[in-house]
């Protein structure tokens, strides 16, 4: 009888609950209802096992037909007793069953019955599943999504009441992966918090999949740094269970993301091609050409579009689109490309593809800032600007609404660079102004993120100082009442020696009075010492921390200073080439570009001072590279011209980086236009060594044709060359200008001389 009482609380206990049964577990409660009576025990059995028929895994119509019979005969069984609890279980388990079986109209009838039950009941566990199991009803596509998420909202509501915190924490989790398909990052990164929060809480250590979401939507909110954290978390998390599923795949994939997003493509590479493998091994195609486009947006970055082109061509034909959502990864990467190829027609065939799938719905999760804005760049470039600007505004709502902002900012971008285009210089600034107004937002918020991380480590270092403080003091005491301990037993020891004579008791009665009062006395000046020494070591404290609080204020004006400094020499710069545009005269075109070279040679420098932790020195051979890089790019020589640079590792004040970046740009700006006429080949060689401590010789040469023999270096007059002789003279330096196999620019200055030579220019 006693086993008969147990199995009934515990079906009604488990009832609600999703579970997997076997086969084992089905025939023994077959076994248990042959011989039950026609009471509520025997509805139980046939509710559990009208479940068992609907969770056991691999179920067949046979089985759900099995299910349904059963659930039937204990809805007629629980009619008969009057059993209302059993009815709205009965009506919850129907529920299941047409859920299974497809028919959404039954099962959303039986769903009202046990939710109108549960909720009279107040069994808001049960509720929750009941919501939880409607959510299923919908897709992630179109209209369907947002009721998706309306009645896991549901469903939360209901666990909250119940305080489960299990499942209070899939919901919060299963909400932030809808929101981030909505592209609404802000409340999605909010529910992942709460649901890293309740996972710890309840000690739950699988959490691969919540750090992978709150790394790839951290990323996306432009927080690069907090999303690769949480993305390699994932990624040990997931390796160390030796998972090797299409979720370690997705693992992989954002990491890489977050790498591209940083600009760091060789790191994005490597994960994107470890995705690629766990794909490519599953089979799926799917992912494979998730993949294959994410590689090929890495090439166009890199200005390999050719290559891009064959390798998205090749692996789309290898492994062809199967879904709406696999052909709009195609199509629009096609587009960016063609776009990045100057092929407007292909372009033009491809964007009308993806703008058809776009407007016919049905593709799933995959967003849409990304597509917008291939599609945007590609009707800028071909000229098409009404539907630029038709694109643009649509973007920007739909970025609003969801809360975007780092996709609203490339938005104001290209806004900019569409007004740029059309010489609406004001618009172009107004906008300029709102992308970089939102760029310095993110960084704000992340800045905060950090301090108040900083905040929080500096309260605990200082609990920690109390705390050692505290038991310092506790030895301290300890030591002083073994002091006072060992005075007492001598003090004993003294009055046992009044055996000795009533003068000897006397005697060292005094004795060890004037003793006592003597230690008294040192104690009492002990800790008035004691007291202003931890007066004045409070006082240093402060002094100390005022100081770096000062510090750390002039370091952060500083940097800010060099970003704004950076901004509006990139305003300068953008300026500059809008009004390249309309200009044919090639001499004044040239002159421009020269000017964008400069401006950009300096913008670097303050690019440079604001994102290390150097705010007055720059590191040469770093700097010296990307001015070559950058101004063998803007001439676009088909890689005739090869580089040779050898730059000793060594930082160099900002009053020295600037005139040297200028007199590099010139040198090199000079050798791309006239040392290598008719593609002719050739090499450009770039030195500077350290000769001692004070003194360093910079060498810039070419093996092209020479200096023309009328022109006399020293005195030419020409903007160039008179840049290259003052800023020579501003170093201080002694400046050699050579013709052997080509031209040698030959500089040597001492690093104490630049700072006499711009007070001598003053």
């Amino acid at each position: 009888m006693k086993q008969y009482i147990f199995l009934a609380v515990w079906t009604l206990s488990t009832l609600s609950v999703n579970a997997q049964w076997s086969p084992a577990q089905i025939d023994s409660l077959q076994r248990l209802l042959s011989v039950r009576k026609l009471d509520t025990n025997r509805v139980n059995l046939l509710l559990q096992l009208s479940q068992c028929y609907v969770l056991k895994p691999g179920e067949d119509a046979h089985d759900l037909d099995t299910a349904l019979r059963m659930s039937q005969q204990a809805t007629a069984l629980a009619q008969s007793l009057h059993d209302q609890t059993c009815l709205g279980e009965a009506a919850y388990t129907s529920f299941l069953i047409w859920l299974e079986k497809g028919d959404f109209s039954k099962a959303s009838l039986y769903a009202e019955q046990a939710g109108e039950f549960f909720r009279r009941h107040k069994q808001w566990d049960q509720l929750g599943y009941v919501y939880m199991n409607q959510a299923r009803f919908y897709t992630l596509e179109g209209d369907e999504l947002p009721k998706k998420i309306h009645f896991y909202e549901k469903a939360l509501a209901c666990f909250i009441q119940a305080n489960d915190k299990v499942k209070q924490a899939d919901m919060y989790k299963e909400l932030s992966d809808l929101h981030q398909i909505q592209e609404n990052y802000a409340l999605a990164l909010t529910e992942l918090q709460s649901a890293l929060r309740l996972f710890r809480a309840i000690g739950h250590t699988d959490l691969a999949t919540v750090y992978d979401l709150l790394g790839f939507v951290s990323a996306k909110l432009g927080d690069y740094k907090e999303g690769l954290a949480f993305g390699l978390m994932a990624v040990r998390a997931a390796e160390a269970n030796k998972d090797s599923s299409l979720t370690l795949c997705t693992i992989y994939n954002r990491v890489g993301l977050t790498y591209y997003g940083m600009g760091q493509f060789k790191q994005a590479e490597v994960y994107f091609q470890k995705s690629l493998a766990i794909a490519l091994k599953h089979k799926n195609n799917a992912y494979i050409l998730h993949l294959v486009g994410n590689l090929s947006d890495l090439l166009v970055q890199q200005h390999k579009s050719e290559q891009a082109l064959r390798f998205l061509r090749e692996k789309s034909r290898q492994y062809p689109p199967t879904t709406a959502e696999s052909q709009l990864l195609v199509d629009f990467r096609f587009v960016t490309i063609y776009t990045a190829l100057n092929r407007f027609k292909l372009a033009q065939t491809y964007c009308n593809q993806a703008l058809g799938l776009l407007a016919k719905g049905g593709i799933g999760s995959l967003g849409h800032a990304r597509i917008y804005q291939a599609v945007i760049n590609f009707f800028i470039k071909s000229g098409q600007f009404q539907q630029a600007r038709q694109y643009l505004a649509l973007n920007e709502s739909r970025c609003q609404l969801n809360g975007s902002i780092m996709a609203l900012a490339k938005n104001h971008l290209q806004w900019f660079k569409l007004d740029s285009t059309q010489t609406s210089y004001f618009s172009a600034i107004r906008h300029y102004q709102r992308y970089k107004g939102l760029q310095d937002s993110l960084l704000n918020t992340t800045k905060s993120r950090q301090i108040a991380q900083l905040e929080i480590e500096f309260e605990s270092e200082k609990k920690d100082q109390n705390l050692k403080l505290s038991q310092q003091n506790i030895q301290f005491l300890t030591k002083q009442s073994h002091l006072q301990q060992n005075q007492l037993q001598q003090a004993h020891t003294i009055r046992n020696g009044t055996i000795v004579g009533i003068i000897m008791l006397i005697l060292l009665l005094g004795l060890s009075y004037n003793r006592y009062h003597l230690k008294q006395r040192s104690n009492q000046l002990l800790e008035a010492k004691q007291l202003e020494i931890n007066q004045k070591n409070r006082s240093l404290q402060k002094a100390v921390d005022d100081q770096e609080h000062l510090l750390r204020e002039r370091e952060w004006m500083l940097r800010e200073i060099h970003h704004r400094v950076k901004n509006n020499l990139q305003i300068i710069t953008s300026l500059l080439h809008s009004q390249s545009t309309y200009l044919t005269d090639q001499a004044a075109l040239a002159a421009i570009r020269e000017s964008q070279n400069r401006v950009h040679a300096m913008a670097l420098i303050h690019q440079k001072l604001y994102q290390s932790n150097r705010l007055s020195s720059i590191p040469m051979a770093e700097y010296i590279n990307e001015i070559v890089e950058y101004l063998m790019g803007t001439f676009d020589l088909k890689g005739n011209i090869k580089k040779q640079i050898a730059v000793t590792p060594v930082d160099l004040d900002v009053t020295l980086a600037v005139p040297l970046g200028l007199i590099i740009n010139e040198a090199i700006t000079n050798s791309l236009k006239y040392a290598f006429p008719m593609d002719r080949s050739g090499t450009i060689q770039i030195e500077l060594n350290q000769v001692d401590d004070h003194n360093f010789w910079l060498l810039i040469g070419d093996d092209g044709i020479g200096l023309p023999t009328d022109l006399n270096p020293s005195r030419s007059r020409t903007l160039g060359m008179s840049l290259i002789r003052g800023l020579s003279k501003q170093l201080g330096g002694k400046l050699q200008i050579n013709q052997m196999n080509g031209v040698q620019i030959s500089l040597l200055f001492a690093e104490d001389k630049v700072g006499q030579s711009a007070l001598v220019s003053a």
